[in-house]
């Protein structure tokens, strides 16, 4: 991998030039945005941190082609990265955690652990992946909440750790009022990429929960099977970036 992070301008400016291949230009093939759970009444009782009915949870993949990496969620001088909500996304209290794989897998069933707000390069807790729910055909580990008892959008397995550079994750630790995420100068990744668990390429990268209106501007930096680094997106691109409409929501 060659977007080793310390500082994302730094590290442009060290990275030499690679031309992306036109296969290289199609590797990205979507973002999904998928609404996980929409919360109850039942899901206000015992909550530790305020959750309003009505609440949406949603989950965020990056979906590429087979053998193609994911390095880097990233936001740069002229590429903003930004998560908002026209309210505050919701923060578990005490068992959510700022990133999916420190979420204890033990507590998933306490109050409202399952719908924390958290950013991830794959996982959705310490021993689960995050899936589509539409691609998960292995039953579920959720038992308190009903529209999950049969798919709860995990797969077992190692999951991949999550390294944050330049980046203010209080907005996902424990936070009662937030509701916009961005940086300028920072990431979150992995050093030696992640291609999914199952052969569809679908890579978990957020989970957040609000009750407003959810809005994002992203920008990826993938790897390609030759392990040359490709950046997509959203706006202004420059150089050998691609633009891809998706990263906006």
């Amino acid at each position: 991998m060659t977007f080793i992070i310390i500082s994302v301008i730094s590290v442009q400016a060290q990275v030499k030039t690679y031309i992306p291949t036109v296969e290289d230009k199609a590797a990205l093939e979507g973002i999904i945005v998928e609404k996980y759970y929409v919360s109850t009444a039942d899901d206000t009782v015992g909550t530790n941190g305020s959750l309003p009915i009505g609440s949406i949870t949603y989950r965020i993949f990056v979906d590429l082609k087979p053998g193609y990496k994911l390095e880097a969620v990233y936001g740069d001088p002229v590429h903003e990265l930004n998560l908002k909500t026209t309210t505050t996304f919701f923060n578990n209290l005490d068992g959510g955690a700022k990133s999916g794989e420190i979420i204890d897998s033990k507590n998933i069933n306490k109050t409202t652990v399952a719908l924390d707000s958290w950013l991830s390069m794959g996982a959705a807790n310490d021993f689960y992946w995050g899936i589509p729910l539409s691609d998960d055909k292995d039953g579920s580990i959720i038992t308190t909440r009903k529209s999950l008892a049969k798919a709860d959008g995990f797969l077992y397995g190692n999951v991949p750790a999550t390294a944050y550079y330049g980046i203010d994750l209080n907005a996902f630790n424990k936070s009662k009022n937030s509701s916009n995420f961005s940086t300028n100068n920072g990431c979150w990744a992995n050093m030696l990429g992640v291609i999914a668990p199952k052969p569809e390429n679908k890579i978990l990268i957020a989970q957040l929960t609000t009750d407003g209106k959810l809005s994002f501007e992203l920008n990826i930096q993938i790897g390609t099977p030759k392990g040359n680094p490709v950046k997509f997106v959203a706006k202004n691109p420059a150089d050998n970036e691609i633009k891809f409409d998706g990263l906006t929501y």
